[in-house]
């Protein structure tokens, strides 16, 4: 009986372990984010895609109709700062970010005070 609880015990940690992961593992930056509201409007509609090979494609509508442009970003590991880089030669900018429930991001720029962008997850 006792062997049987020892591994009752270690089986449940175990588990616990796992999801723990699995949680943080799912609030990922990877995926394609619709800004949703932005201290600029006319960024509102813009959406970054993530890839995990640390590059991303940013797609936006302007006067001239649709574009888009690539970066590369790195993510902290505690998943509260993005740095990208928007490849303007500007190299990278951090971001603050928090993550919500897996469907909702926050970003304000450290350097412009004042900013922020919420992006809501599309895919």
């Amino acid at each position: 009986m006792a062997v049987i609880a020892v591994i009752m015990s270690v089986n449940f940690m175990a588990c616990s372990d796992d999801d723990d992961e699995d949680d943080k593992q799912s609030n990922t930056v990877i995926g394609t984010w619709q800004v949703t509201s932005s201290t600029y409007t006319e960024e509102v509609g813009d959406t970054y895609t993530f890839y995990s090979n640390g590059t991303g494609l940013l797609e936006w509508e302007d006067s001239n109709g649709n574009d888009s442009g690539t970066f590369k970003y790195k993510v902290n590991s505690d998943y509260t700062i993005i740095s990208i880089d928007y490849e303007d030669g500007d190299g990278y900018e951090e971001i603050s970010m928090s993550i919500t429930d897996n469907a909702l991001m926050q970003w304000s720029y450290a350097s412009e005070a004042g900013y922020k962008m919420t992006l809501k997850r599309v895919k």
